[in-house]
């Protein structure tokens, strides 16, 4: 075998092996990716909510939150609307239970600019106080509310 025999040989190895660990490194992340809700979510917690959020040291003191919970393809998928601060979202959920929801609100649009206010996205807690009733809190209780399906 010659020298760049095997320097061809070489670099053919070289780009194998970089291939390889390309292919199962985005394979494993697309695994991480789809178990990401690695606990049951309990259908009672599906639907439309929606009530009055208040938040006493922010330029509008309260405001009209309302979510939607569905599953798709085996999947929460939530969406939040907050009309009168014309801002909306997605809602990830990384724990549910019965009694309570955390959700990653990942905001989507923002109001105009010029308004003393903007939406900061961030863990929401949702706890059950009845079948169709639950507290909001975000921020740990900056901006809370109650909710109503």
């Amino acid at each position: 075998m010659t020298s760049n025999s095997r320097r061809i040989a070489v670099v053919v190895t070289a780009m194998i092996i970089l291939c390889g660990a390309g292919v199962y490194l985005f394979l494993s992340r697309s695994t991480v990716d789809k178990n990401a809700q690695s606990f049951t979510f309990p259908n009672s917690w599906l639907g439309k909510w929606s009530g009055t959020i208040v938040q006493p040291d922010s330029p509008l003191h309260s405001w009209t939150f309302t979510m939607r919970l569905k599953e798709n393809h085996g999947e929460i998928v939530g969406s939040y609307v907050e009309s009168s601060l014309e801002c909306s979202g997605i809602l990830s959920p990384t724990f549910a239970s019965s009694s309570k929801l955390e959700l990653d609100e990942a905001v989507t649009a923002q109001p105009p600019s010029g308004t003393p206010w903007f939406c900061g996205g961030g863990p929401i807690q949702i706890k059950r106080t009845g079948t169709d009733r639950a507290t909001y809190s975000w921020d740990g209780g900056v901006a809370h509310g109650v909710l109503r399906r």
